[in-house]
């Protein structure tokens, strides 16, 4: 079975935008409050706007790595029988065996497949470019098997 992410994503590297963004969002509210006990400096640059700037990256860092988790979800698998994908637009995992694959129209970043009861369509803009050859590649196997 070969199975290709949609989204190309680290997750050391989302846990690092996750931890580092919780610490700075935190470290930017209590300077922030602190300042205002104190009162607010408001002279720019200098004051006390870094305690807003460490807040706002910091919220900024939690959001990045919290949507690429959210993005590891997203994938396009295939065995010898069936294709399983789930693609962003899609709220389900949606199966396709390949037996029931009447013809297959590839274009540059869209795999259109007509079936015996309806024609799906496959996004690829998201992928790399060796994965959209991989599945290309799979497609063109299947419309020789199918002629």
């Amino acid at each position: 079975m070969e199975k290709i992410r949609i989204f190309k994503v680290y997750k050391g590297l989302a846990i690092f935008f996750l931890i580092f963004g919780t610490l700075f969002t935190f470290m930017g509210i209590a300077l922030l409050i602190k300042s205002l006990i104190n009162g607010f400096n408001s002279a720019f640059p200098g004051g006390d706007w870094n305690a807003v700037f460490f807040t706002l990256q910091g919220i900024l860092f939690v959001v990045m790595g919290s949507a690429s988790l959210l993005n590891r979800k997203y994938f396009i698998e295939w065995d010898e029988q069936e294709l399983r994908y789930l693609l962003p637009d899609k709220k389900a995992i949606e199966i396709i065996k390949f037996s029931d694959i009447i013809s297959v129209n590839i274009r540059l970043f869209e795999i259109e497949l007509t079936m015996k009861n309806s024609v799906k369509s496959l996004n690829l803009e998201n992928l790399q470019f060796e994965d959209i050859k991989k599945i290309k590649k799979k497609f063109e196997n299947t419309e020789l098997m199918h002629k």
